[in-house]
């Protein structure tokens, strides 16, 4: 693209950015004289997904009506509604949506129950046509079935889950796709632990399947070529170490793949590039950050695409129908991109919308084949993101949908990037979000994240964090040791360290706050939730006189538990996972559990926890109520007896924050009343 042709991209951009603008700001985006109410923040998405299809005539999209989701199909130009419809079944929903020629697309479904509201994959496939018509199902346990007539008889039985590997463009009947065996176990249907996964070709009309191989190791992932050849399968052993097999045909026997004298450790391929003649992957570098390499299969030589030594890759940009890899995201703080190739529209078009939609993030979501039309996502720390459609022709932005109603951007928090120093000199990042127009002596919430490991905070749209800033808190979001995205070296610093080194970090950025002025220290609050609710109540065990309350979500407080209960243990690979992260020594795990220690704790406490919760079960939140009321420590205890790990419901969600809410107000707010001693539950 010349400069002049850019320039004037940008112009047009820039109008049709501000039109969209004016035009939200009309649908009332205008700052509120009060508070908003929680359940703004609590509410589900308008928007789930939305995708454009190969040819551009047509955007499928999820979106919620009256508390249920639909899928809707729309005609671009107009925005007309083609066909929309929803999955039958009560508690049931749409899962992810695949184009797969101009007029046909499939779509999984998920369910959830009344004693569970979390949305698991039923492992099924349907697929319809944009008109609605030829809705059939694929793939799962009713697979085979059409929705004509009162009963569906089931005529062949797919137990299992599935993948969809490629959608083989140039065959607008078939996709390719792994197949993942369910077996019964405890009369549940679970996934196979053992099975190798079966790669189908499926018939998108007919759903008749044929067999066309099998991946070497159980839950493998599969990689195929441009042309729809699986050629890499990617699996974790029981040490949870990284299996790669690559063939060079599709015929050919699975062999184990390794590069010698190679500089990286942990290697897995992305993607062929145009022509299949070479491989993009990752690897870590001298057990630092991942590189992004391309590897040539004709001479096996290696070329280092892009390296950056403070952060591994978070995102890729890749042009010619996910051929060539053209752009690299990292997000050390705020993202940042390195384009590989100034020739690429896409590298001009992400350019140009990027220095259009200043301090916002831009994903380019979809395109079409021939790349005159973009879907494209914009959202930021204020902005849960809108939707537009850029046309390369007549160089428009469009404005379609909000990804979530109602948010007022003017009356949202800035989150800005943080970097501490931990006590042994480690650099920890973060973010800290500040109440608007305040920045100093506040009241603050320290969030420690989920996971922990392999996990990271990201910039970006924080419901929970939002409200927290609306309502007067600062919050501080810190990528402590073990966090995801900073190295392998920085990953592995967590291993044995729960409670320990990961605990400091979050002590240490805390004290930051308070010695720099932002923070006051009579005001302080640690809430978190899975891994963050273990770190808010072993915060309290460890700092008594640094906080004033602790909230723990669906946390982990007795370490030994977790090789007995939840579905952790319930494999090699989780196992595996527990003795290296939480160590062999029961007596340590002991000292480094919240549950052990209830006799250090002096911050006021609020624990909440899912009745349904399978990863981290409620009897992790019993022990530590019961180590509460063995010391005589008052508490608050809101059990949410339709949750599961995680809250999908947005009454639920709405219950929650108006307690969290509450119990900060109690004990770091304005008024700082007495805590009370409280029992209560969340409605189904």
């Amino acid at each position: 693209m010349t400069s002049l042709r850019l320039f004037l991209s940008l112009w047009v951009l820039a109008l049709s950015a501000h039109t969209a603008a004016a035009a939200s700001a009309e649908l009332g985006h205008a700052q509120p004289k009060e508070k908003l109410p929680v359940s703004v923040f609590s509410g589900d998405s308008a928007i789930r997904h939305a995708q454009i299809s190969p040819d551009g005539s047509y955007l499928a999209v999820i979106f919620r009506d009256d508390g249920e989701e639909k899928l809707a199909v729309l005609r671009t130009e107009t925005k007309e509604i083609v066909s929309s419809f929803f999955v039958k079944g009560r508690n049931r929903s749409v899962g992810d949506v695949t184009w797969v020629s101009n007029e046909r697309l499939v779509y999984g479904t998920r369910e959830s129950t009344p004693w569970d509201n979390t949305p698991y994959d039923l492992g099924e496939l349907i697929g319809v046509n944009v008109d609605a018509s030829k809705h059939k199902f694929l793939l799962g346990y009713q697979s085979g079935n059409s929705w004509s007539g009162s009963h569906l008889r089931q005529k062949k039985n797919d137990y299992g889950n599935h993948a969809i590997i490629h959608t083989l463009p140039d065959d607008d009947e078939h996709i390719l796709i792994a197949f993942y065996p369910w077996r019964v176990k405890n009369r549940m249907w679970v996934t196979d632990q053992d099975a190798l996964p079966i790669v189908y070709r499926l018939n998108v009309l007919t759903a008749k399947k044929k067999q066309v191989g099998k991946l070497p190791m159980p839950l493998a992932r599969a990689v195929a070529d441009t042309r729809g050849q699986v050629r890499f399968s990617i699996a974790l052993d029981e040490n949870n170490e990284t299996v790669i097999h690559y063939r060079n045909r599709a015929d050919e026997e699975w062999l184990l793949f390794a590069l010698s004298n190679f500089e990286g450790t942990d290697l897995v391929p992305i993607g062929f590039n145009d022509g299949d003649d070479g491989v993009y992957f990752t690897a870590y570098v001298n057990e630092g950050t991942r590189a992004v390499y391309r590897l040539s299969f004709e001479n096996r030589g290696i070329e280092k695409i892009f390296h950056n030594e403070a952060v591994d890759p978070s995102g890729l940009i890749f042009d010619d129908e996910g051929r060539r890899l053209v752009g690299v995201k990292t997000s050390q703080g705020l993202p940042e991109y390195h384009y590989l190739d100034d020739r690429s529209p896409i590298v001009a078009l992400h350019r140009a919308l990027d220095l259009v939609f200043e301090n916002s993030d831009v994903v380019i979501t979809s395109s079409t084949r021939d790349r005159e039309r973009s879907l494209v996502r914009i959202y930021s720390d204020k902005n849960p993101g809108d939707y537009f459609l850029y046309s390369q022709q007549s160089k428009s932005l469009d404005f379609l949908f909000s990804y979530k109603e109602g948010i007022p951007v003017e009356a949202m928090a800035t989150t800005r990037a943080m970097t501490f120093a931990a006590r042994d000199g480690l650099a920890l990042h973060g973010y800290l979000t500040l109440p608007q127009n305040q920045s100093e002596n506040l009241a603050l919430v320290v969030l420690p994240h989920g996971g922990p490991h392999h996990v990271r905070d990201s910039w970006g749209f924080d419901s929970q964090v939002q409200m927290l800033a609306h309502y007067g808190y600062a919050v501080l979001q810190l990528n402590f040791r073990g966090s995801g995205g900073f190295g392998q070296s920085f990953a592995e610093a967590g291993e044995g360290n729960w409670g320990a080194s990961m605990q400091d970090d979050l002590t240490d950025a805390t004290l930051a706050l308070i010695e720099q002025g932002i923070a006051d220290p009579e005001k302080i609050c640690i809430y978190g939730s899975s891994y963050g609710g273990y770190a808010a109540l072993m915060g309290v065990v460890r700092e008594p006189q640094l906080y004033q309350c602790a909230i723990g979500s669906m946390g982990v407080y007795d370490l030994p538990m977790m090789f007995e209960k939840g579905d952790i243990p319930e494999s090699s690979g989780g196992i595996a996972y527990l003795k290296k992260t939480l160590g062999t020594d029961v007596e340590l795990q002991k000292q480094r559990s919240p549950a052990f220690n209830a006799e250090k704790i002096k911050a006021n406490v609020l624990l909440i926890h899912g009745k349904a919760d399978r990863r981290v079960p409620i009897s992790q939140a019993k022990a530590m109520k019961s180590a509460l009321d063995r010391v005589g420590k008052d508490y608050q205890w809101l059990q949410i007896d339709a949750g599961g790990h995680g809250y999908f419901d947005d009454e639920n969600r709405e219950i929650l924050y108006r307690q969290v809410l509450q119990f900060l107000e109690q004990n770091i707010g304005a008024s700082r009343k007495a805590p009370v001693h409280e029992y209560s539950s969340a409605k189904n």
